[in-house]
């Protein structure tokens, strides 16, 4: 199993990275969680390959690289997401904003959940998180290894049964140590690790970095060296599981 971040920012690009984008490949599949615009990398990866993606909502940092799919090397693409997925994307990915979706070099079909599950046999579970508009949380099996992802959310039910025993556990760090928004629910540092801890996840990486606050590697690397075990991921960042 492989595991590269592609981006790693949240709400917008910066000298620290661009918007959010995992890569996940095991088992000759190619998983991509989220298209923000860490997404044009894609290619520098994998080329003349399907791709499934898997959205976790619809807030623009999670879908702006949309636009910049026509120009990667896949074979095939296969979109992921709730219920209304489809409707919310050809509302947007269209004239005279981009290339409609599919009619670019390759083929390109949505799927929504829970009703195409089936779709995805390496996808054990999914639910919604605690964010400011509905937001997915997935939990797949890959390489006999399982990865739970779980991003925009502050701490609920389902950020822990997602993440429980995972062989890693990528989620989010918006907010700075000790600080909390009741208007816009987020982890910080030490919520995620208690997150990691009561689900019993081997691994915590953190992604989705509040490009205001997080504003220099630096600030990253900090967490690291305060939280020991626990991964910030950067633009670039693979890891091999």
């Amino acid at each position: 199993m492989k595991v590269t971040f592609l981006g790693t920012n949240g709400w917008f690009d910066s000298e620290t990275g661009n918007t959010i984008c995992t890569l996940l490949e095991a088992d000759g599949r190619h998983v991509v969680l989220d298209a923000g615009n860490g997404i044009h990398k894609l290619g520098r990866y994998i080329k003349n390959k399907p791709v499934d993606l898997f959205l976790s909502h619809y807030h623009f940092d999670h879908i702006e690289g949309l636009h910049t799919i026509v120009m990667l090397p896949l074979e095939s693409l296969r979109i992921f997401g709730m219920e209304g997925t489809e409707k919310a994307l050809r509302a947007i990915i269209k004239k005279p904003y981009t290339v409609p979706l599919g009619e670019g070099p390759f083929p390109v079909e949505v799927y929504e959940l829970p009703r195409d599950r089936a779709k995805a046999p390496y996808l054990e579970d999914f639910g919604l998180l605690m964010h400011s508009d509905p937001c997915m949380g997935y939990r797949f099996r890959l390489g006999g290894l399982t990865i739970a992802y779980c991003t925009d959310t502050g701490l609920c039910d389902n950020l822990i049964r997602l993440g429980r025993d995972a062989d890693l556990l990528i989620t989010e760090c918006s907010e700075l140590p000790g600080r909390h928004s009741d208007r816009w629910p987020h982890l910080n540092p030490e919520d995620a690790l208690a997150a990691a801890e009561k689900s019993g996840a081997k691994k915590l990486a953190l992604t989705h970095f509040n490009a205001h606050l997080y504003d220099t590697p630096g600030a990253r690397k900090e967490i690291e060296r305060s939280n020991n075990g626990l991964i910030a991921a950067y633009d670039g960042l693979e890891l091999e599981l």
